[in-house]
């Protein structure tokens, strides 16, 4: 994970984070030795306190009532999305963390994305572009006029053919590292449907960027 947007998300979220009156949950990273000047680091455990007698002691997972334990995971699944550097869809670096991203982005679905799978599969006959996208295992593939695209359903980058180089489509609104970026299910559904809406129309792309790494590969 990249520790520039994890540091104003952990301000924002108050850690150590007090999950509901006596109890509290800590997160733990290591540090990355390969990431050079990144601040990368590697997510490690997480463990619950109970106040008892006005101290905190570390509690077993067993005595962790369900709703906190619950409330937890939803920071692990918040921190995961937002600080992973497969969720940076714009990271130029090379080297390892740039192999680590790209395996990342393009891996197996995880319980979320096969909920956005679903959901786009009762969203996808109603479009204007129905008949240009069809849902394959992971990916939204996308026929445009000029050649077609696999959009993934986890990390929403994107995937051209026929050699399945990758294309970096960024987001408005996404430009600048260390920003917060909170991928909300909606939120990355919605990018994966105007991508699809984007590429669908391919020949009417204005943005010079993406127009040269498409024309690159036709």
């Amino acid at each position: 994970m990249d520790e520039r947007p994890a540091r104003p998300l952990g301000r924002q979220r108050g850690r150590p984070h007090r999950a509901a009156g006596e109890w509290r949950v800590r997160f733990f990273h290591t540090w990355i030795d390969w990431a050079g000047d990144d601040e990368l680091a590697s997510t490690d455990q997480g463990r619950f306190d109970r106040r008892v007698a006005g101290a905190w002691r570390e509690a077993p997972l067993t005595d962790v009532p369900p709703l906190v334990f619950s409330e937890a995971m939803r920071d692990v699944d918040l921190f995961v999305g937002v600080t992973s550097i497969a969720a940076d869809l714009d990271r130029t670096d090379g080297g390892p963390e740039r192999g680590y991203g790209n395996r990342a982005g393009f891996a197996e679905l995880t319980e979320n994305a096969e909920a956005r799978r679903e959901a786009l599969d009762r969203i996808l006959p109603r479009l204007q572009i129905a008949d240009r996208c069809k849902l394959d295992g992971r990916f939204l593939t996308v026929r445009g006029d000029l050649r077609a695209y696999k959009i993934h359903l986890g990390s929403a980058s994107i995937l051209t053919g026929p050699d399945d180089s990758y294309l970096c489509v960024v987001p408005a609104g996404r430009s600048g590292r260390g920003k917060v970026f909170l991928p909300l299910e909606d939120d990355r559904l919605s990018l994966i449907l105007s991508k699809a809406f984007l590429l669908a129309a391919d020949t009417e792309i204005a943005d010079e960027s993406i127009v040269a790494q498409i024309e690159r590969g036709a």
